[in-house]
């Protein structure tokens, strides 16, 4: 069998209504890891993540750390 990301995707959106998830972003987050038990390792990784991001004009993914 093979595995189909857009079947997957779309399978987890039929879920989400299902279950009345919705991807808002106040609900999502509030379901978002706030980064409390993070290592200082993966802390680092994400401001570079965040730094490098700026620097090409993307938008940086939301991480707390």
């Amino acid at each position: 069998m093979r595995f189909d990301f857009y079947v997957f995707l779309a399978d987890a959106e039929k879920r989400k209504r299902e279950l009345g998830l919705a991807d808002d972003d106040p609900f999502t987050e509030d379901l978002r890891n706030k980064g409390g038990a993070r290592t200082q390792r993966k802390r680092a990784m994400l401001e570079r993540l965040e730094q490098r991001a700026c620097a090409v004009g993307r938008k940086p993914l939301r991480a707390h750390f």
